[in-house]
């Protein structure tokens, strides 16, 4: 198996991460998991009383108290975890190119588990799309998000934003618990082999990032710490062209 019971990569194991936009991925081998015990309690969801969320009949609503959300209600603009002692204290998941041996996994799981949650890459752009840019998808429509549980990988030098719905008539109290791997990562410098992973011949484990509207801020992002935006997914039957640019782009992989 790919992952362990926790749905975290296993060491000497393959992460793939998938980005719609661009129909790249970035593909990575887990050298090391820095943490033996991989599962955080962080608390009460980031919401502070008197903090201003929309409702989905279209006005709004102060929270109540710390960690409430309110009946009927979502944030528009996306929340980040502070943690003291963080690269970046406002962004427990943030980390700068500096860092680009190693990645976060984190498998989001939140109470109560009918909370709607769907995430922004980078901040506070939403990124649902239906049937291309036609409909705008997300915690504030009625598709487009999941329940209770997000999975992501943090791309480095991108603040992600996170926003939850609360579509019933009852205000809740919550909590978060996040299952994280800190991975040491390094990239397959053979192009068979992510050829090979890339078709799906090799076993991994695929995260699809919810990219569908390409930022400027990504591709800077990517390039600063990856060197590359990811090789290109080809079909079984373009292995001489995929084998070529792999070959070209390992040359300029940082990682």
């Amino acid at each position: 198996m790919v992952v362990d019971e926790l749905g975290l990569v296993r060491e000497n194991e393959l992460l793939v991460c998938y980005v719609p936009a661009t129909n790249r991925a970035l593909v990575w081998r887990v050298k090391a998991r820095v943490n033996a015990y991989p599962v955080l309690n962080y608390g009460p969801l980031p919401f502070t009383a008197g903090e201003l969320l929309a409702t989905y009949e279209g006005g709004s609503t102060a929270v109540p108290a710390d960690g409430v959300l309110p009946a009927r209600s979502y944030n528009s603009t996306g929340k980040s975890f502070p943690l003291r002692g963080a690269i970046d204290e406002t962004d427990m998941w943030y980390l700068t190119d500096d860092y680009r041996e190693r990645v976060f996994h984190v498998i989001q799981k939140v109470t109560p588990s009918f909370v709607r949650v769907d995430v922004q890459i980078p901040k506070n752009v939403v990124q649902g799309r239906f049937q291309r840019d036609k409909v705008v998808t997300g915690v504030d429509t009625d598709f487009g998000f999941t329940r209770g549980v997000y999975e992501t990988v943090h791309l480095h030098k991108v603040h992600y934003g996170y926003r939850y719905g609360n579509d019933t008539n009852l205000s809740v109290y919550t909590n978060v618990k996040f299952v994280y791997g800190e991975y040491l990562i390094e990239t397959p410098r053979d192009p068979e082999l992510i050829f090979a992973v890339l078709t799906k011949k090799v076993p991994s484990h695929w995260v699809s990032l919810p990219i569908n509207v390409w930022d400027v801020t990504i591709e800077r992002a990517m390039l600063d710490a990856y060197g590359i935006l990811g090789f290109t997914v080809y079909g079984a039957h373009q292995r001489s062209e995929a084998i070529e640019e792999y070959r070209r782009l390992l040359r300029e992989v940082r990682v």
